[in-house]
C-alpha cells in the first residue's frame, strides 16, 4: 500500500504561489518606493503616494498567504514530517514564516522608531530570501519524489540513497538496511 501523497494539490500550489508572488512583489515595491522614490512636498522630500498602498497590498497578501500556509499544515507538513522527508527545508520554511509573521505584527504595533528599524531590517531581509527558500524546498521535494519513483521502478532496490533519506521501514527493509 502506498502512503498518501505529500505533494500539494494544484489548487494549493496555485493559491500559495499566487499569494506568495503578490506578497513578495508588494514588499519589494514598498522597499523601492520607501528608500528610492520620493516626491517633493511643500516642506521637502515626502513619501510617494503609492507607498502606503504597497503596504496595504502587502498586508492583504500576507493574510492570504498565511491562510494558504495554514492549509498545508494538516496534510502536507504532517505527512512529510511522518515520512521524514524534506525536514531541513520544511523546518526552515516554518521558522521563516513564524519570524516573518511575528516581525510583521511587531512592525504594526511597536511604537519606538529605533526598535522598528531593527525589526524592519530583519523582516525585509528574511522576506527577500523567501523566494529562494521556496525554490530550495520545492526542488528538494522533487528530488525526493524522483528517488522514490526510481526505487519503485527498480523493485525496491536502492543503492544511491543515503540512509537518512530512507525514512519508512518498508524502504529500509527493501534496501537491506535496518528494519523498523
Amino acid at each position: 500500500m502506498n502512503p498518501p501523497a505529500i505533494r500539494l494539490g494544484r489548487w494549493q500550489q496555485t493559491y500559495l504561489y499566487s499569494a506568495g508572488a503578490v506578497l513578495v512583489l508588494s514588499g519589494i515595491l514598498w522597499l523601492i518606493f520607501h528608500y528610492f522614490v520620493r516626491t517633493d512636498g511643500e516642506f521637502g522630500p515626502t513619501l510617494h503616494p503609492l507607498e502606503p498602498w504597497w503596504l496595504r497590498v502587502h498586508g492583504i497578501a500576507a493574510a492570504a498567504f498565511l491562510i494558504g500556509f495554514g492549509s498545508v499544515l494538516p496534510g502536507h507538513v504532517r505527512r512529510a514530517w511522518g515520512a521524514a522527508r524534506n525536514r531541513i527545508t520544511g523546518t526552515t520554511f516554518f521558522a521563516v514564516m513564524v519570524t516573518l509573521t511575528l516581525t510583521g505584527y511587531l512592525l504594526y504595533y511597536v511604537g519606538s522608531d529605533a526598535v522598528r528599524e531593527v525589526i524592519a531590517l530583519v523582516h525585509w531581509a528574511i522576506g527577500l530570501g523567501l523566494p529562494l527558500l521556496t525554490i530550495w524546498h520545492v526542488w528538494r521535494g522533487r528530488v525526493w519524489r524522483r528517488l522514490k519513483l526510481a526505487e519503485q521502478r527498480a523493485g525496491g532496490v536502492v543503492v544511491s540513497v543515503p540512509e537518512e533519506q530512507l525514512a519508512d521501514s518498508r524502504i529500509r527493509r527493501r534496501a537491506g538496511g535496518a528494519s523498523g
